[in-house]
Formats: structure tokens, sequence, C-alpha cells
């Protein structure tokens, strides 16, 4: 099959939303079938496919453990082409929504509070994009984040109350905001 059909492969198996979460959730830790089959509401067979579709592939390894078996990644490359494919769209986002006058970002009089629209992005987006603008805070500032994939509110708020930030979330109908301010 050569190098191409390689390649081939791991993009196809990286287009499906599902694994793409068990990616995300796998981030932070190595997590057993039965967890990850529960954190993302699925049920276990399902899980077992699409974590032993990315062993075969090479993303992840089989962690043998007392618990029983965890998937972790079998090499950081995974993050790394994750997070330049999320800079690609995000970049493609800025100019989509600068053309339609979106407001991506908003500063207050006081340049305290930055708004980061992330409704329409789905799993890894908005999670490496919320990190990458946190690191961007001062201290007393604010990143507003508002976002309407489920997961991402749950995984962006998790992550920065871990981190130390002071966290608090709103939800509107299917959009929640997150507002995290750095101490």
């Amino acid at each position: 099959m050569g190098r191409h059909g390689s390649v081939s492969i791991l993009f196809k198996t990286l287009s499906n939303q599902t694994r793409l979460d068990i990616l995300m959730l796998l981030r932070d830790s190595c997590l057993t079938a039965s967890e990850v089959a529960e954190k993302l509401n699925i049920n276990l067979s399902t899980a077992y496919r699409h974590l032993n579709q990315m062993v075969k592939v090479g993303i992840l390894k089989v962690v043998k453990a007392p618990e029983g078996d965890r998937y972790d990644f079998s090499s950081v490359q995974v993050f790394r082409m994750l997070e330049a494919a999320v800079e690609l769209l995000n970049e493609n986002e800025r100019e989509r929504k600068k053309k339609i006058s979106s407001i991506t970002s908003i500063e207050e009089s006081s340049g305290s509070k930055k708004l980061l629209d992330m409704r329409g992005q789905i799993c890894p987006v908005p999670e490496i994009t919320t990190r990458k603008e946190l690191e961007k805070l001062q201290p007393g500032e604010t990143l507003i984040i508002v976002c309407d994939y489920p997961l991402s509110g749950e995984r962006i708020t998790s992550f920065s109350l871990r981190e130390g930030y002071e966290v608090a979330t709103e939800q509107i109908g299917s959009v929640m905001k997150i507002y995290i301010k750095k101490p």
C-alpha cells in the first residue's frame, strides 16, 4: 500500500467524531474502554471498536494494568497534528468571520474581557483554541467562551479548574457561556 495508503488510513481513522472525542479524553489520562464509554455516553462495544481501530492504525497503544487494559497515545505526534489542524481551521474561521462581520473577540474599555465564539466548532477545536487563548491572558483578565458542543463545554470547564483558573458557566439553551478568569 505504501506511505500514501498509510496516511490515507490515518486520516480516515481521525475523520470520525467519536474517535476525536476519545482522543481528547485520553489527552488528560489513560482510560479503560469502560471509562471511555461512560464519559462519552456510548456503549462499551462501540468504545472498544473505536479504541481498537486506533490501536490498529498506531495512534494508541494498550497499557496493561491490574484493573484492565488502559489506552494511551502511542506518540505525542498525534497531538501536534491535531493542534496544527485546529490552527489551520482557526485561521480559516477568523477570515470567514471577518467577511461576514461576526465578532470573534471584544474587549471592554478596561481591556479585561475577551470573547471567543466557538459556536459551530466541534472537538477538539474549542479545547485547543481555548488553551492557546488562556496562555495569552494576563492576571485578572477574563476569557468568555461561547460554545454549542456539549463535550467541549465540559472539557474546557474541567481543565480550566484543574489549572487554577476561576470558572463560571451559564447555559442558554444549547449554548454554553464559560467565564474563565486568570488569577
